[in-house]
């Protein structure tokens, strides 16, 4: 079979490593390194193998068969994966790495090298905090590197947001970062900042959530306009931004409550996933919006029982002040309708129900309109990011019915993510199409997964960093 991912056929002529991956294939490769690669290709020995000859340094890698076996360019990942680790294990700095494979596959090789060597560590001391990022050379393939960079780049930015602890990284500040990276990617920037104001601009639910935070809420609103546009559609990309939820009010058990610093995550990803849009020249006007705020218990808290107004004229009942990410997105779902949205996606680490039906690695999608949901899904697909349609039914609707007012924040334990899309689904214009995208289970591992370190993963950038080209069909 010639399913051999990289061969090498000349000594590097930088320093570090050539890198060389060993399918099932009669390659041809260095002479002095042949005896041992046909090893590695029959499960002779273990990889990684380090080779030392006169024409240079060798690492040999055979990819584990499962992971060649996985889907589409996934494999590609984690064998990007297997040379990052590899690498690090050889003591080099560097590699080079000589490819015969297609465009899309060589970005997603360069993806796993470059999402499996990062890590959280602006806070570690030592070795560690001074660990730095090693490099991957790909010859002949600089459109594939410089793909596979800025994409990495971008999920690793959201990776660091949803990482930073919540003494640092706050509403205010999360609002700074954007600023700032929108700024050098060239997107349009407006802010409204603190209660006073989001309630005078409409969006009384941010306010509502964010009132008793450290600091005020935010709601950040990032424009990407083409020079060049080629579709009359518009895409909206909307992330819940909760920088830290004790659950307020209704506050959450302390066990392991420190993981809520990563509640911002479907707003990190909303953030990464616009720089690379701007980064990438799409041809269709996107804005990403960011709601911000922090849930926490005061004296200013919302209380359960609380009836507010929400943008679209329907009275909302707060049953539960840790049911807070649907009252942040709500009027902002809302306030993209009315800005000439055609297509809205928005990404929230949402409930702790979509864990219960779908696990840790698989996010729930829900939408009222096959044909997007179809396309999320087949770009999520693509970029390695999976995601399972569950259903907004409508039965479940009478269960946030509530006797005081239009609708109530939860629904009880039964379809709990169900009932949570449901309730989004009453701020979105019926002309829009619309996705939602509960990430909570695969935003952050507890463990080691595919190529990512113990943290926050900022599952779901590139899905929507992929979809502007998905619309206009290029």
């Amino acid at each position: 079979m010639h399913d051999c991912l990289l061969t090498a056929t000349a000594a590097a002529s930088a320093p570090g490593l050539t890198v060389v991956i060993v399918g099932h294939c009669d390659a041809k490769l260095p002479r002095l390194v042949e005896l041992q690669a046909a090893a590695i290709a029959k499960g002779e020995t273990g990889a990684p193998l380090n080779v030392v000859t006169p024409d240079g340094r060798f690492l040999l890698l055979k990819p584990d068969d499962k992971a060649w076996h996985a889907q589409g360019g996934e494999r590609w990942r984690l064998v990007g994966k297997e040379i990052a680790e590899g690498v690090r294990q050889a003591k080099a700095t560097a590699a080079t790495v000589l490819v015969g494979g297609k465009l899309v596959d060589v970005q997603a090789l360069g993806e796993g090298v470059l999402l499996a060597d990062y890590r959280f560590n602006t806070f570690r001391s030592g070795k560690e905090g001074k660990r730095t990022q090693i490099t991957v050379r790909v010859p002949g393939h600089a459109p594939a590197v410089a793909a596979a960079n800025a994409m990495a780049q971008a999920q690793n930015l959201a990776r660091e947001l949803a990482d930073l602890p919540g003494n640092v990284l706050n509403p205010l500040t999360f609002a700074q970062r954007a600023v700032a990276e929108a700024k050098k990617a060239g997107l349009l920037v407006k802010v409204i900042s603190g209660t006073k104001a989001l309630r005078k601009a409409g969006f009384p639910g941010l306010a509502q959530v964010g009132q008793a935070g450290s600091t005020e809420p935010q709601l950040v609103e990032l424009r990407w306009k083409p020079k060049k546009i080629t579709t009359k559609d518009r895409l909206a990309l909307v992330g819940k931004g909760i920088t830290f939820d004790t659950g307020g009010i209704s506050i959450k058990p302390s066990d392991k409550m420190w993981e809520m610093k990563g509640d911002c995550g479907g707003a990190a990803a909303v953030l990464g996933a616009m720089v690379h849009i701007a980064q990438s020249g799409a041809t269709i006007p996107v804005t990403g919006y960011l709601a911000l705020a922090e849930n926490m218990p005061d004296r200013l808290a919302q209380r359960p029982g609380d009836i507010y107004v929400a943008r679209n004229g329907k009275t909302i009942h707060v049953d539960n002040t840790d049911a807070e990410g649907r009252l942040v997105l709500a009027d902002v779902l809302t306030y993209a309708g009315e800005q000439g949205a055609t297509h809205i996606v928005d990404a929230a680490t949402l409930t702790g129900a979509v864990l219960v039906a779908l696990g840790d690695k698989v996010a729930g999608l829900f939408s009222r309109h096959d044909d997007f949901a179809k396309l999320v899904a087949k770009e999520g697909q693509a970029a390695g990011e999976a995601f399972w349609q569950l259903p907004l039914h409508g039965e479940y609707r009478a269960m946030i019915d509530h006797p005081h007012a239009d609708i109530n924040n939860t629904g009880g334990r039964n379809g709990g993510s169900i009932t949570a899309a449901l309730f989004l689904a009453e701020f979105v214009p019926e002309n829009v199409k619309w996705v939602h995208l509960d990430i909570a289970g695969p935003a952050m591992q507890g463990a080691g997964w595919r190529y990512y370190a113990k943290g926050m993963t900022g599952f779901a950038t590139r899905t929507l960093a992929r979809l502007p080209k998905a619309l206009t069909g290029g």
